[in-house]
């Protein structure tokens, strides 16, 4: 009987965790933040969203991974930053590459496309088509390629 009245409050806790954690997809655009929808109007103007993922973490939004209907997957932090911006081999809309990601590229990967960039807790992740993996720090220097 007692091992029974122990194990009730973690049974509690088990059964309780999938409400702290969930997962819910929906079509409505409305549910991303205003800066998640002027980013995708201004960088993917053709593009329309076809679905979005919201990441809930203890009640409380975590994150929003959206896809459009170009394949373009863009992940959204709870305020709407955009955190991960993943291009179906094509390459990731010019304006959001940063010069320094662009310069690199073009001198020492001529004709390489950036389809894919991550922003990292020190620095950012640039993947390009030809599989290679950049990691640059906040100042913009090379730190790692990955292949």
């Amino acid at each position: 009987m007692r091992k029974n009245i122990l194990l009730l409050p973690l049974l509690s806790l088990a059964l309780a965790q999938p409400a702290w954690a969930d997962g819910i997809v929906t079509f409505d655009s409305k549910q991303l933040p205003n800066e998640a929808l002027a980013f995708i109007k201004r960088h993917f103007p053709q593009a329309q969203i076809s679905h979005i993922k919201i990441e809930k973490d203890f009640l409380r939004v975590d994150k929003y991974e959206v896809l459009l209907t170009d394949r373009t997957e863009v992940e959204f932090d709870r305020d709407g930053r955009w955190m991960e911006v993943e291009c179906d081999h094509v390459q990731v809309p010019q304006g959001l590459v940063p010069a320094y990601v662009s310069a690199y590229v073009s001198k020492h990967f001529p004709g390489a496309l950036v389809v894919k960039l991550e922003r990292k807790r020190k620095g950012l992740e640039a993947d390009l088509d030809n599989d290679l993996s950049l990691t640059f720090n906040q100042k913009g220097e090379l730190i790692d390629i990955d292949d």
